[in-house]
């Protein structure tokens, strides 16, 4: 898996032009660390999308988002999907967190980075799925976004069968477990009609990761 080290930066807070000799080696070995305990796996599985935008079912999912549904517009499909780097990676972050301050924040990012890359990796091959079909993925939409209830990832991962297919397993709060996962709803619908991803498009004005375009 390759690393993002201009998103590992975004996710650090850091300029990357400030960055000098003795961090970027330092950097350099975790994130050896954290591709040694990485252990990727993803499932996703291609469903209908029936309905109006006051109550529609995305497969098994009955919904009422309707941030989600502007995102499913003229979506006749979509993808269910999840994806998690592992439970290694919660290991590396815990012994981190007991040795390191710096390096645990280090960990962090790289981590954050990588599934990124890695759920793009997956998407690539989803699109491939699709794409004799006449269709392409809308941006990936994941609960907790907008309207969309945390909640959600409750049925979401169930109708996955995420546990026994990825090893991810929610908390009484429906966090992912392991923390470095991904679950999301991801539109299929006629080339053309996608729109870019962008912050601009999400309503968390306060996300510390936001990017001002």
């Amino acid at each position: 898996m390759k690393i993002d080290r201009a998103e590992v930066f975004r996710y650090m807070r850091t300029d990357r032009a400030k960055v000098d000799a003795v961090l970027e080696s330092r950097l350099a070995a975790v994130e050896t660390q954290v591709l040694a305990a990485v252990r990727p796996a993803a499932y996703w599985q291609l469903v209908k999308v029936e309905g109006c935008d006051s109550a529609y079912r995305v497969g098994p999912l009955e919904l009422a988002s309707r941030n989600l549904y502007r995102e499913l517009a003229s979506c006749p499909h979509a993808f269910l999907f999840c994806a998690t780097l592992g439970a290694g990676v919660d290991a590396l972050l815990r012994q981190t967190a007991c040795m390191s301050a710096a390096d645990l924040v280090m960990v962090q990012a790289v981590a954050a980075a990588l599934i990124e890359t890695y759920c793009d990796e997956c998407e690539t091959r989803m699109a491939a799925e699709v794409a004799a079909a006449g269709e392409t993925l809308r941006m990936r939409f994941s609960p907790g976004y907008g309207d969309l209830p945390l909640a959600t990832q409750k049925p979401l991962l169930v109708a996955l069968d995420a546990q026994r297919r990825a090893g991810i397993t929610l908390s009484e709060t429906f966090l992912m477990m392991p923390s470095k996962s991904v679950s999301a709803i991801i539109g299929a619908g006629p080339v053309g009609g996608a729109r870019p991803r962008s912050c601009q498009r999400c309503g968390k004005l306060d996300c510390e990761f936001r990017i001002e375009e």
